[in-house]
């Protein structure tokens, strides 16, 4: 409703008016505003930049209809009048209140029957994004670059005000269209075969190169088993080649240093042959060197391994991590590759390089730890059935041959295969129903497109980008009145998966059962249990937390050498509130969790940095806090205090606004123009709370 509006930010407020005003008002406020306000927010005073005298009654406009809703909330909070000034009766307030209320409430109520409930809006690039994704069947796409930034309201990117449209925001659409189709299209005409191959250390040049270093930069050795190919130092890499024979498979090699320069280690004889999905096995375990570099053991502990796919120039993507023991222990992950990529492994606990730094800061006298790999195993491309789904989805069973650029797709009848391809392609992309005439719109296009000389498959795909970017496609269903069962299924699915609804959601749209209140709630809690929902917790963070803009400053390497290079760290620092607040969700819990939890979700790393000792390994779980513990709810967490601080120190006003706005809801006004800065005299403190009090 709308007297529950939040109170504005804007420090403006009550004032006096003058009887021209309120007689054009649907109810009588004069006496109230020309006893409690009239001294100070005339023509003359304007206090707080208002003028009511130039106020009048026009709820149509939303500017007009934001300032009456601030005069009611100012005087509900008791902001207004001052405290100094004399306070209205109960009555006399009550009813000056209730006559606003009513009469906007009325005028909304009126408004949304008209006009609906929201502005109508398109698809953000993310959106737009899972959308192409989810219907296409390219799980590993990525569109949203080709897009301009969203434009945010009130601190988020799904508001239709912000959300217009330009010449230069279609053209990226059309753009993005054309990309996306043409990646559902195989790049070849025979399937690729799947494979399984293995890939020793030995043999991968990236691992190699550094073994040939004088004794005190060695940072990868030759080892079998524990022992230290000693011999080999010194050699050529042909040399070391020519000993592979000798420690095929059971040789491995040894790191000492994490996978940044100058080391970066990778695994460079394999490259993704097509895009898609693959199963990827590693085989690797911890052990323990003496600083003389001539002495190997066992390792004393697990040591954390990650996976990225590496794109050059050093363009690294995450694909996951695991643990690995002092026994060689193979990890395994199922993931999604472009074509070109290859894998580079990091043992993320090894020493890096950094500023200020010396010697390894996870050794002792005695030593350091470090990790030997013995192998990359990959088997793939895993693509069932073939051609894929997305290539089926806009040419269904037509044959396709080698072409010049890629395949081509073979049409005996082009005219009438056209207009049954985009009737069903757009069954498939259209969150509703459409008209024929809508298909004869688009097959204009191709037919088009063939008499103007192109081929079957690129006409297509012109008709295809059409649907793509048409209004049907890229702007949700915000039609005045009640929500059918089509838009609620498509509110529902850009709620909780920020994609299309999938063919569930679609077929009780269409049996009119959405609506039902068992129904909703079942698929609601459907679409929260499936995997997609992470999509919701990480763009509503994003924009909510400022997670977004995490890496947007970048601690001081002097103040906070751990902090360099350490991407285990800024990895599990982001995943922590993702999967506090996925916590919070699934098992539904209070709200008081936000700010006084008595769990955090907590990883070897994580823990260390919080001083909380117990928790061992890479992946994040939840981890009970002691009662006396610090820990515990967003305000803690290392992601939420880096977005509120500037790399080098902690900013309490910042900080303090930052909650107010995200947490509280209720936004720190604009320091008023007619007031200077405060430079308070500060001489002798030491710290930012010695300053705050002075």
């Amino acid at each position: 409703m709308l007297i529950k509006s939040k109170p504005s930010i804007i420090a403006t407020f009550m004032g006096c008016c003058i009887p021209l005003l309120f007689a054009q008002t649907p109810f009588d406020a004069t006496d109230f505003l020309e006893n409690h306000c009239t001294s100070c927010h005339d023509d003359v005073d304007q206090k707080g930049g208002l003028d009511l005298t130039s106020v009048v009654w026009k709820p149509g406009n939303l500017a007009n209809f934001a300032t009456w809703v601030k005069i009611h909330d100012r005087v509900a909070s008791g902001e207004m009048p001052p405290r100094k000034k004399k306070r209205p009766e109960t009555a006399d307030l009550e009813k000056f209140l209730g006559s606003i209320s009513s009469n906007l409430t009325k005028h909304e109520t009126a408004a949304v029957a008209r006009e609906g409930r929201a502005t109508k809006r398109r698809l953000n690039r993310f959106e737009y994004e899972n959308t192409l994704r989810d219907l296409l069947s390219l799980p590993y796409l990525d569109v949203k670059d080709f897009l301009p930034e969203d434009t945010e309201a009130n601190g988020f990117n799904k508001t239709g005000e912000a959300l217009d449209v330009s010449h230069v925001q279609m053209a990226r659409y059309l753009k993005a269209a054309d990309y996306a189709l043409r990646q559902a299209i195989v790049p070849q005409a025979e399937q690729p075969a799947k494979t399984v191959k293995r890939y020793p250390t030995w043999n991968q040049d990236d691992f190699v190169k550094n073994i040939n270093q004088v004794p005190a930069r060695r940072r990868t050795f030759p080892m079998q088993g524990l022992e230290l190919k000693s011999e080999f130092f010194g050699k050529g890499i042909r040399d070391l080649r020519m000993q592979d024979q000798m420690i095929k498979d059971s040789g491995s090699i040894g790191i000492l240093m994490s996978t940044y320069e100058p080391t970066e280690i990778r695994f460079g004889g394999f490259k993704a042959p097509v895009s898609g999905r693959y199963r990827l096995r590693v085989s690797a375990n911890s052990f323990w060197i003496d600083n003389e570099f001539t002495t190997v053991s066992a390792g004393r502990r697990p040591e954390p391994v990650t996976l990225y796919a590496d794109t050059p120039p050093d363009q690294l993507r995450k694909l996951g991590s695991f643990d690995v023991g002092a026994k060689p222990t193979v990890g395994e992950l199922d993931v999604l590759l472009l074509a070109g990529e290859t894998i580079r492994p990091d043992a993320a606990r090894l020493y890096r390089p950094r500023p200020m730094a010396k010697g390894n800061p996870n050794g002792d006298e005695s030593g350091m730890p470090g990790v030997a790999f013995q192998w990359l195993e990959v088997e793939g491309p895993l693509i069932d059935p073939w051609p894929p789904a997305g290539q089926r989805l806009l040419f269904r069973d037509l044959p396709f041959i080698a072409g010049k650029d890629g395949v081509e797709i073979i049409s005996k009848n082009p005219d009438a295969d056209a207009a049954r391809l985009l009737r069903e392609f757009m069954r498939q992309a259209y969150r509703g129903p459409f008209p024929d005439s809508e298909v004869e719109r688009f097959l204009g296009l191709v037919r088009r497109a063939i008499k103007d000389g192109h081929g079957f498959t690129d006409a297509m795909i012109a008709g295809y980008s059409g649907v793509l970017c048409s209004p049907e496609f890229l702007y949700l269903d915000e039609k005045p009145g009640g929500l059918d069962d089509f838009a609620l299924a498509e509110r529902l699915s850009y709620f909780l998966w920020n994609s299309r609804p999938d063919e569930t959601l679609r077929q009780l749209a269409e049996t009119k059962r959405l609506h039902e209140t068992s129904v909703l709630q079942q698929q609601t809690e459907r679409l929260l249990k499936d995997p997609r929902s992470q999509r919701f917790v990480n763009a509503f963070l994003d924009y909510w937390l400022d997670l977004r803009h995490i890496a947007g400053s970048a601690p001081d390497a002097e103040l906070y050498p751990e902090y360099q290079l350490d991407d285990l760290l800024v990895e599990s620092m982001t995943a922590e509130t993702q999967l506090f607040f996925s916590d919070l969700l699934k098992r539904n819990l209070s709200v008081t969790n936000l700010v006084g939890s008595d769990f955090a979700m907590l990883n070897e790393r994580l823990a260390k940095l919080y001083d909380i000792p117990g928790v061992d390994g890479v992946a994040l779980r939840p981890v009970k806090l002691a009662p006396d513990s610090v820990r515990g709810g967003l305000l803690t967490q290392a992601s939420v205090l880096k977005v509120t601080s500037n790399g080098t120190t902690t900013s309490p006003v910042t900080r303090g606004a930052w909650i107010m706005a995200r947490l509280l809801g209720k936004p720190a006004p604009p320091p008023p123009a007619s007031v200077p800065a405060v430079e308070p005299d500060t001489r002798g403190v030491t710290t930012i709370r010695e300053q705050l009090e002075k």
